[in-house]
């Protein structure tokens, strides 16, 4: 629990070093679980990353390591610890080193209301927790111990209960008699001043008296300049009032003049807006004077928007058969149609169609049907042999076999063709040759027209142009129409504008007429207010060079004075005389201000100084006076202080005196505990301390004198030899001054040392200054051990008791003895003790084996090995 980091230590490993191994990434923990009277706690570092730095952490609980690992296995990683807690049911907190360190040493004044109580290690004073860490971990590591070192400790320990100041003796010496030359030097120096300060002392009488007369004064000037300020502020107010109020109107009249001025601006720029719409009329009826209506002008549009639409549908249908060779032919395929379809409509009532239908079976005639052309069916024939006609269809039956064709070595599948000729009507062959003749009527005017593309392009361009061309003509058309609408309202507005504009130039004639009264008014006002100021600037500069603006005139009725009872009324005419008596007044009140302090300072120059803590000059002189008419009582006084200065040095030594004594006692205690099972093979161990002699009997010897001075015998005021020749006194105090300088001030700690006294039996005890070359290596072990916990015990609060663990290294080297009686003395001090030992230990009631995986220390808790329950062990 060595929280502040300048504490530990990992011995030949670095710090750096020792943070690398123990969090090498953020998932990595250290954690701790302890049994607190409020319930389970744990208490955690974890680490934060690739600075290899760490946090604390802690909550209220048992330690549950499912509570660190997720799901899937991988441990819990720094940035999601507390949500994975909380989600735990465990209310866990981050806290920095220093927050925490108060906790775990009962610092309640650190802790918020809603913290856990975390304190591992009550102690009484919470101010000593940097101590018990020192200690804590020398008690760990088991370094050497030597007295110097365990008397560190234990002034830390027991420094609340010593007068522990540190003490400057040659300034404390030199202060005590300082004062007392300094009270007779005071003396001295006014018994030598004593006329000039007799003369002060009228001086100041005759300041007092001059204060009540301004005093008396001062509200009388006050009310004449009231009176005049009433009479010159109406006054001036009545001329301010006109002549504001004839600025308003000159503001009003310019205000005015620059709205004829806008408005004179606006009917010109209406009037050239009127001209304009008139010329407009007349350049568009110029530009369609030979146009009827706005009805020739749709119809051209609507003409030109014709041919636009025809000539892009051709060109559309150009683009589609960009072949001219192709449409030829296409041309020429329509010419062989008709003249077919006329063929058939010549021979409609007797082809080779009708014939054969008549003459042949229905098989027959479906079969032929599929193999003859049409324009073989639609041809003119003659029957000769209608007998022989009927014979050959019964022979050509018998080759079909369904729908199998079978004749002449050939087997031809009629299923596949389709019939190559259906009778059509007159009307319907003539329809579809004049369809054709439309189409080849088309394809003619795309052959034109892909024959001339880029031409017909350009014409269309041209098209769209004229459209657009004509659209405009068609908007501006209407324009003018709007025009000839609204010109009779146009003509109207023009003699409008003119009548405005004749008033307005009228209107701005007579404002400059009434301007120019306006300003003549306005430098009357100013010539009446000129007047009014040349009579108040006599006042206002005998206002001026008052002086009782200024300190201490600017507060003198809060000063001492002498009341003035004379008569001081004058009338408001006089008021520029009193003011100028008043301000001779001042200035002679501030000569008698300086003449005062002048002779203040030269008595402060002659030595004179006792009275500057005063709280005003004023004050400082009336203590001057006091002081002057007691000057008997002064020097009584002097000679008491006198005889309290040995007292008073004495005082201060007197409690590290009683601190040393106190200590003794406290030591004392701190044996008794330590002693009260035996130590190894040890008949006596202690730790006392043993007086600096020669520093502790000067202490003595100014303590005796000083309890003389009380008693009753004294020393002649102003002869300080008869205390400076006593030698016993002068070697006293030459030899704290000398050790004072050489250790920098006295204290407790330099009046007295430490030593171990040990002693075996049959054996006289021996001193040490050192406990590592006092005894062998298990005796010293053992008595670090205890040292070190009576010292953490002396800390602790004893309402408190919260067992902890302590560990200890190479318990192999102490007997079973030993072993036990080190194990009761640490449960008396609060701790139970973890033995290190690489061989087996009986006194031991747990054994934890430690075990290597990959390289790597492994404790588990299933492991553990109970030798003896503790329920048995204190049953």
């Amino acid at each position: 629990m060595i929280i502040d980091r300048r504490w530990m230590d990992f011995g030949a490993h670095s710090i750096e070093n020792s943070r690398r191994f123990y969090f090498p990434d953020n998932s990595a923990y250290i954690l701790l679980e302890v049994l607190l009277p409020m319930g389970m706690v744990v208490i955690g570092c974890v680490g934060k990353g690739l600075s290899h730095d760490y946090e604390y952490f802690a909550y209220q609980g048992s330690l549950e390591v499912d509570d660190y690992r997720l799901d899937s296995g991988k441990l819990v990683t720094q940035p999601k610890l507390i949500e994975r807690l909380l989600e735990r049911g465990k209310l866990a907190k981050i806290y920095q080193s220093g927050d925490l360190r108060a906790l775990l040493y009962g610092n309640r004044q650190k802790q918020r209301s809603d913290d856990p109580d975390l304190t591992v290690f009550p102690l009484t004073f919470t101010s000593q927790a940097a101590t018990y860490q020192r200690i804590l971990t020398r008690t760990l590591r088991l370094d050497s111990l030597d007295s110097r070192q365990v008397k560190d400790y234990l002034l830390e320990i027991y420094k609340n209960d010593l007068h522990d100041r540190s003490v400057n003796f040659k300034e404390e010496w030199d202060k005590s008699f300082a004062d007392v030359n300094y009270d007779k030097s005071q003396f001295d120096a006014v018994s030598r001043n004593l006329e000039r300060i007799k003369a002060m002392e009228s001086q100041q009488q005759a300041r007092l008296v001059l204060r009540g007369k301004l005093i008396h004064i001062r509200p009388l000037i006050e009310q004449g300049l009231i009176d005049w300020e009433s009479y010159y502020t109406q006054e001036g107010q009545s001329l301010q009032t006109e002549a504001q109020r004839l600025a308003e109107q000159f503001k009003e009249l310019e205000t005015r003049q620059r709205t004829l001025f806008k408005e004179l601006a606006e009917v010109g720029a209406e009037q050239k807006e009127l001209d304009k719409f008139q010329q407009r009329l007349q350049d568009l009826e110029l530009q369609f004077q030979f146009v009827q209506d706005l009805a020739q002008l749709e119809t051209q549009f609507a003409a030109l928007q014709d041919q636009r639409d025809e000539l892009n549908r051709h060109l559309k249908n150009a683009e589609n058969h960009q072949n001219a060779a192709s449409l030829k032919r296409m041309i020429d395929k329509g010419d062989r149609e008709i003249r077919q379809l006329e063929q058939l409509i010549a021979a409609i009532d007797d082809n080779l169609y009708l014939q054969l239908q008549a003459a042949l079976p229905a098989e027959c005639f479906d079969a032929l049907m599929r193999l003859l052309s049409p324009s073989a069916l639609g041809s003119t024939v003659t029957v000769h042999d209608q007998q022989a006609l009927r014979t050959f269809g019964t022979t050509f039956t018998t080759h079909l076999h369904g729908a199998q064709l079978e004749i002449a070595g050939l087997s031809i599948d009629l299923s596949a063709l389709e019939p190559s000729l259906q009778l059509k009507n007159a009307a319907e062959l003539q329809s579809e040759i004049e369809e054709i003749k439309r189409q080849q009527a088309e394809w003619a005017i795309t052959l034109v027209t892909v024959e001339r593309f880029e031409q017909q392009t350009s014409r269309l361009a041209e098209l769209e142009r004229q459209l657009e061309s004509q659209r405009h003509d068609i908007e501006i058309f209407k324009e003018l129409m709007d025009l000839r609408h609204s010109a009779a309202e146009r003509t109207q507005g023009l003699l409008m504008s003119q009548t405005r504009e004749r008033d307005l130039i009228a209107e701005d004639g007579s404002l400059g007429s009434r301007k120019q009264e306006n300003q003549n008014a306005r430098e009357q006002i100013k010539d009446n207010l000129k007047q009014l100021n040349l009579r108040h600037s006599r006042v206002h500069n005998a206002r001026q060079q008052r002086k009782d603006h200024e300190a201490p005139l600017i507060f003198i009725d809060q000063l001492p004075h002498v009341p003035w009872v004379q008569g001081g009324e004058f009338l408001i005419d006089q008021l520029a005389d009193r003011i100028e008596a008043y301000n001779q007044d001042c200035q002679r009140l501030q000569e008698l201000e300086s003449t005062l302090a002048d002779g203040l300072n030269a008595l402060r120059q002659d030595g004179i100084n006792k009275f500057e803590v005063q709280e005003s000059p004023e004050k400082a002189l009336q203590a001057l006076f006091n002081y002057t008419s007691q000057l008997k009582q002064e020097q009584a006084a002097i000679e008491r202080k006198a005889r309290s200065a040995v007292v008073q040095v004495a005082a201060i030594l007197r409690d590290l005196r009683d601190s040393l004594e106190t200590l003794k006692r406290r030591m004392a205690d701190f044996n008794h505990k330590i002693n009260k099972r035996p130590l190894s093979d040890l008949k006596v161990f202690k730790i006392e301390p043993r007086e600096e002699e020669a520093m502790v009997n000067a202490i003595r010897t100014l303590i005796s004198t000083s309890e003389q001075v009380e008693s009753g015998q004294s020393f002649d005021l102003f002869d300080h030899n008869t205390v400076l020749d006593d030698k016993a006194l002068n070697k006293a105090k030459d030899l704290l001054i000398k050790q004072g300088e050489k250790l920098g001030s006295l204290r407790v700690e330099h009046l007295f040392r430490l030593v171990f006294v040990i002693g075996k039996e049959n054996q006289s005890p021996a001193e040490f200054e050192e406990l590592d070359s006092a005894a062998s290596n298990g005796t010293v072990l053992m008595a670090k051990l205890i040292t070190g916990l009576a010292m953490l015990n002396q800390m602790q609060d004893e309402r408190k008791r919260i067992k902890t663990t302590c560990y200890l290294d190479e318990a192999a080297s102490l007997d079973q003895r030993n072993q036990r009686n080190l194990i009761e003395t640490a449960a008396e001090f609060g701790f139970a003790l973890i033995f290190a030992s690489p061989e087996p230990q009986i006194t031991a009631r747990y054994c934890v084996p430690i075990g290597s995986v990959n390289g790597k220390n492994y404790i588990s808790r299933l492991n553990w090995q109970i030798l003896e329950p503790l329920s048995e062990a204190f049953a």
